[in-house]
């Protein structure tokens, strides 16, 4: 059965900042998508935090897109092993303990708010998405 309470925490947190929320990626800047959000409300740690790359002179190169994170306790929890390459998706399928259909559909890159809240409902089994 999937996280409800993780599901309905990612969904307020989206809800309360929407200028945070951007679904069209999995990380973009100080933005994300529902797995972004879900997967650090479970504790994990960005492999490369700072959104932007900057060269030694301090010039801005790029922005920093990497979905990577880190091993730590979180992950450990959740069953990956030092060493792994941990993504997003993947870490915030494993929180949510959704299915590999259930994460394809809730991280869709096209979902609106209210698609979220449909699937938030869907997967947590209950009407409660406040």
């Amino acid at each position: 059965m999937a996280n409800a309470r993780l599901l309905h925490a990612t969904l307020r947190r989206i809800q309360a900042c929407p200028e945070c929320w951007n679904q069209m990626t999995y990380r973009r800047r100080d933005q994300g998508c529902f797995a972004y959000h879900a997967a650090l409300l479970a504790g994990a740690q960005l492999a490369r935090p700072n959104p932007v790359i900057a060269g030694s002179d301090g010039s801005v190169i790029g922005s920093n897109h990497s979905t990577e994170l880190v091993f730590n306790e979180a992950a450990r929890a959740l069953g990956f092993a030092e060493g792994d390459t941990i993504s997003i998706p993947a870490f915030a399928r494993k929180a949510l303990r959704l299915t590999v259909r259930e994460a394809a559909e809730l991280f869709d890159a096209l979902n609106t708010l209210a698609d979220l809240e449909r699937f938030v409902r869907r997967y947590a089994r209950t009407d409660e998405c406040t």
